[in-house]
Order: C-alpha cells, then sequence, then structure tokens
C-alpha cells in the first residue's frame, strides 16, 4: 500500500516530465498490483471464515466470533522439533538417575510445557522428577506432575 501512495506521489511530481506512454503503464501496473491486493485479501477473509456469511453464522450460533492467529507453519515445525528435544533431555536425566525409572514415567511436551505421569517410589521423587524436567532444558516453561506412589 505505502508503494502505491509513493509511486502516485512520483507520478504526481514527475508528472510533467513523463510521457504518456510511462505513465499509462504505470497506472496499468499500479492497478494490477491494487487487484492482486485485493485478491489475496480476500482469500484470506475465506481462509479464516471470515466472510459476511461465516460472520452472521457464527454471530448467530455464539454471540461473537472468535479466531485465533494460525502458526507458520515452519514454526509449528520448530515447536515439534523443541518440544521432542525438551521430552530426550527429561528422559535423559531419569535415566541418568538412580533414584527415578525412565520407563514408570511418561514425558510430553507442547510448546514448552511439560506433563508428567506415571510412578514412582516416594512423594520425594515426585518433587525430584519436577525438578529435573524443569532443569532439563531452557525451553521448559511449565511442568504438570501427575506422578503416583507406587504402592509396595
Amino acid at each position: 500500500m505505502t508503494g502505491l501512495i509513493l509511486g502516485a506521489a512520483a507520478a504526481w511530481w514527475l508528472g510533467p516530465r513523463l510521457r504518456p506512454q510511462q505513465v499509462a503503464q504505470w497506472r496499468d501496473e499500479w492497478t494490477a498490483t491494487g487487484e492482486e491486493l485485493r485478491q489475496a485479501f480476500q482469500q484470506k477473509l475465506e481462509l479464516l471464515h471470515l466472510t459476511a456469511t461465516n460472520i452472521q453464522e457464527e454471530l448467530a450460533r455464539r454471540g461473537q466470533v472468535v479466531r485465533r492467529a494460525a502458526l507458520d507453519f515452519g514454526q509449528t515445525v520448530a515447536d515439534a522439533a523443541t518440544d521432542a528435544r525438551i521430552v530426550a533431555a527429561i528422559k535423559a536425566k531419569y535415566v541418568a538417575d538412580p533414584r527415578l525409572s525412565a520407563l514408570r514415567i511418561s514425558v510430553r511436551s507442547s510448546g514448552g510445557r511439560v506433563w508428567l505421569s506415571g510412578t514412582v517410589n516416594s512423594p520425594d521423587d515426585i518433587g525430584r522428577a519436577i525438578l529435573l524436567a524443569m532443569e532439563a532444558d531452557s525451553a521448559v516453561r511449565e511442568v504438570t506432575a501427575d506422578l503416583k506412589v507406587a504402592t509396595p
């Protein structure tokens, strides 16, 4: 949009110095660019279900319209790699710890949030498992433990 404005200002400023053919060519290019922008905008509206029909239906159903920004595909892949790295780092800590069993503790991660489930030998081991999970990787933002103490 800024390019169009600058182009129009340049055409106005240089207008007397330009040949009519150049002005006509630029006008056609600006028109084509404007149409491309309009089409891209329309496609985004349709992709996000933000057409007038979609909005009316959603307002009738929910009373409000809510959309969340979609993550860029590259960001999704990066997040998945980070989560896999987090899980591997935590499991490695559990394997190295003589009091915890990597086989009895399940680890999941999503967006830096970690969930632990399974069994440990004592309540102290729950705290130990959480601490090791938090220290395993700098991308860990939160740890939720649903660990149970095994009965003898």
